[in-house]
């Protein structure tokens, strides 16, 4: 049996992405695995993204946001996602992607079954 002592932080960088990015959300606040937190980190995006950040924020408190004064890039918003994540594993999920239902609760297995630094 899968034990959750061990948190995942998932780096969500968005650029762009408001048609897709709250089908990405809803699926990671559905996940089987919870101890997770999931980091929103918006590279000056333009349209909503920022107001559908704010909503899954009050959704859930295991959503947090930062936002990019200028655009840096994709690297360069997982790096920031990473700095202030607080998880003993970190994943990076694209805004325009979206994962099943049990997709981190097997991952965080294997990396349990298996004794593993990464996935």
């Amino acid at each position: 049996m899968i034990k959750e002592n061990k948190k995942l932080s998932i780096i969500v960088p968005v650029y762009n992405a408001e048609k897709y990015m709250e089908k990405c959300l809803d699926r990671l606040l559905e996940q089987s695995y919870k101890n997770i937190e999931i980091i929103i980190v918006n590279d000056c995006s333009q349209g909503n993204c920022e107001d559908i950040a704010e909503k899954y924020k009050k959704i859930d408190d295991r959503v947090k946001y930062i936002k990019h004064e200028k655009n840096k890039g994709l690297f360069q918003a997982r790096i920031t996602g990473s700095s202030i994540a607080t998880g003993d594993y970190i994943a990076f999920l694209d805004s325009d992607d979206y994962v099943s239902i049990d997709y981190y609760r097997t991952l965080m297995n294997n990396i349990q079954e298996n004794d593993s630094d990464i996935a």
